[in-house]
C-alpha cells in the first residue's frame, strides 16, 4: 500500500477465492448504488489503484462512489480443483450478496476488466436468464466476451497453442 494500491480502504470479507475491499466515498455526497469492480486474475486489484493521481478507485470515490473491489487469491493447490462455476458462485455471486448485506442496496453497478470482465459477463447472463436485475449497469475494460469470433488475438492462438498450454498447466 505504499507504492501501489494507495487509496484508503479495508477488507470487509474474505473466503478461499478472494478478499472484498471496500472504499468509502471521498465527497460531500454519495451515490446509493455501490460499484463492484472485478479486476484481472493476474494483475490483481491494484492495477486499478496504481498510485495517487493515477487510480480508477481514487477517481471513483472522489465522485461519491461506494466502491467494492475484488482481490483474487493467487491460485495454489488448495483451490486447484475449483471450476468456473465455483468462481461464479463463491466469487461473483458471493461478493454481490455480501455487498447487499453491507449496504442494504439490492442493486449495484459492476465493472469487469480482462478475465474478471469475462466472468462478470457470464454472471450477468445467468442473472438475466433468471430474471434477476440486480446489476444496474455493466462496464467492461479489455474483456473478451465472444469466443467464437476472437478478433485479432485469434491470430496468436490456435488449437496447437491451446493444447500445449493445457499440457503445461496440467503438469
Amino acid at each position: 500500500g505504499r507504492d501501489i494500491a494507495t487509496t484508503p480502504g479495508k477488507v470487509v470479507f474474505r473466503n478461499e477465492l478472494f478478499e472484498l475491499l471496500q472504499y468509502m466515498p471521498a465527497s460531500d455526497t454519495a451515490y446509493e448504488t455501490p460499484l463492484l469492480i472485478f479486476p484481472p486474475w493476474i494483475n490483481k486489484f491494484y492495477i486499478l489503484d496504481l498510485q495517487a493521481g493515477n487510480s480508477l478507485v481514487e477517481w471513483a470515490v472522489a465522485q461519491g462512489q461506494r466502491v467494492f473491489l475484488i482481490s483474487w487469491r493467487s491460485a495454489n493447490q488448495d483451490i486447484a480443483n475449483l471450476t468456473w462455476d465455483d468462481y461464479l458462485m463463491k466469487g461473483v455471486f458471493r461478493a454481490m450478496k455480501v455487498i447487499e448485506e453491507i449496504t442494504g442496496e439490492p442493486k449495484l453497478h459492476a465493472l469487469g476488466f480482462c478475465v474478471g470482465g469475462t466472468m462478470l459477463g457470464c454472471a450477468a447472463a445467468i442473472l438475466a436468464a433468471n430474471g434477476d436485475n440486480r446489476i444496474a449497469s455493466l462496464t467492461f475494460l479489455t474483456t473478451m466476451l465472444d469466443f467464437v469470433d476472437t478478433g485479432d488475438i485469434g491470430l496468436l492462438i490456435d488449437e496447437n497453442y491451446v493444447a500445449a498450454r493445457e499440457a503445461l498447466i496440467g503438469r
